[in-house]
């Protein structure tokens, strides 16, 4: 029977007294536009570092208007705020599976493409939402991504695309019953956060702020040489192939 191709042993590792993350393509599912961007810094520092930054949303923001003359356009005006967005992150490319706000349903159809999209993106390491959460969409994200990468790698549905096992992953928000597993510092990159909220500018009434403070916390983030931290889990027990330091 043939088997899953994998990824290899990427992940986390040692050398040189440095921690490194040795990813050649990462996968991020988001449930809406915007909730990838919680992960922005990691994304933006992981693409400056020539890894390929594939984002799937798998909804269309069909219902993220606050303005009801926004009603008609809003998902147009959703498109282009996550083409801004990926302008500033370095994305290789973004798919979306295209469910309407609060519809997106776990279903035959549904789960099939997101099987596809795993297979299509053949990635090192898929970054999803966790468990715990109060949103419909976020919640089935997290049951059709992490069911649709275990079964990329089974011998099933090859219409969908080669097998693929990816080795790792990790949950990037929705985790309420546990610490973080990472707590990566990305100061460098911490002003991508503000930077990618402000491309979001239908959202900036929901977030209760404003492109010039938004503006302004990335000026402040370049300039101040404080960590600032992405903190990620463990989907389950994960390998590592060396003993972490004391420090870390």
């Amino acid at each position: 029977m043939p088997t899953a191709k994998t990824g290899g042993d990427y992940g986390i590792k040692k050398r040189a007294g440095e921690q490194t993350m040795d990813y050649s393509r990462i996968l991020v599912f988001g449930a809406h536009p915007d909730d990838e961007l919680t992960m922005a810094p990691t994304m933006a520092m992981l693409a400056e570092r020539g890894v390929e930054v594939y984002i799937c949303i798998s909804t269309n923001g069909s219902e993220g208007y606050p303005k009801q003359e926004w009603k008609d356009e809003i998902v147009s005006l959703r498109a282009q705020e996550q083409a801004d967005a990926d302008a500033i992150i370095g994305t290789r490319e973004r798919i979306c599976i295209g469910a309407d706000d609060m519809g997106l349903t776990n279903d035959k159809a549904t789960f099939k493409e997101f099987i596809r999209v795993v297979r299509q993106v053949r990635p090192d390491v898929v970054f999803t939402h966790g468990p715990h959460d109060m949103h419909r969409d976020h919640l089935n994200t997290h049951a059709l991504s992490i069911e649709a990468v275990w079964q990329a790698a089974n011998p099933v549905s090859m219409e969908l695309g080669e097998q693929w096992r990816t080795p790792y992953i990790f949950y990037y928000k929705g985790v309420a019953d546990r610490q973080p597993d990472i707590v990566l510092d990305v100061r460098n990159w911490a002003h991508v956060r503000p930077l990618t909220q402000a491309t979001q500018r239908t959202q900036l009434t929901l977030w209760n702020t404003t492109d010039e403070k938004l503006q302004a916390e990335a000026n402040r983030l370049r300039n101040s040489e404080a960590p600032y931290t992405n903190t990620f889990w463990f989907y389950d027990r994960t390998h590592l192939s060396y003993l972490p330091g004391l420090g870390e």
